[in-house]
């Protein structure tokens, strides 16, 4: 099955950056967003932003909420034949998410250290490429790293700005870079 092009890769992620900014105005804001297509019928399948705090579970990470709509709004386990947005690079969690969800290809913006980590401290610095390469044998995911980056940047920033002037919290233990 033919991943999709740059340019359907662009524009998605575009897309999904447009979608995200929406939790901006939410008394949640945050810059994690994540979308899933078809790449069969290429058609959004499912959009979620980031959690957390709003459900105060740590695991409401926008790549596992959109897996779950996905599976849910399709009655099946496995998501081949999708590819999962991410305005930033998955951490740990999410990307074993992904590929227990069977997806084809994760395609993402920021990177987490270089870029989320400035205003989200992370608690782990191991990319998607080394859990890609322990999958077994007859799995695979294609990794399309920083896709419109200086967009999901500039939403990394206009959500730290707008948590700083409304004096919102990070998640605790958040407050301090961790790595």
């Amino acid at each position: 099955m033919a991943l999709p092009t740059d340019e359907q890769n662009a524009e998605r992620m575009r897309l999904l950056v447009d979608f995200t900014s929406q939790s901006l105005g939410s008394d949640h804001p945050s810059p994690f967003g994540s979308s899933i297509y078809d790449v069969t019928t290429e058609e959004v399948l499912a959009e979620a932003f980031d959690t957390v705090m709003r459900d105060c579970d740590p695991t409401s990470h926008a790549e596992v909420n959109v897996i779950r709509k996905a599976t849910k709004k399709s009655q099946r386990l496995s998501l081949r034949g999708c590819v999962l947005y991410s305005t930033c690079e998955p951490c740990p969690m999410c990307m074993s998410a992904c590929i227990w969800a069977e997806l084809d290809a994760v395609v993402y913006g920021a990177a987490t250290m270089e870029d989320a980590n400035r205003y989200w401290p992370q608690s782990s610095d191991m990319t998607p490429q080394e859990l890609i390469d322990r999958v077994r044998p007859g799995l695979s995911c294609t990794l399309v790293p920083h896709v419109e980056r200086s967009l999901c940047q500039q939403l990394f920033l206009r959500c730290d700005e707008v948590r700083t002037k409304r004096l919102l919290q990070l998640p605790p233990n958040r407050g301090e870079s961790l790595i």
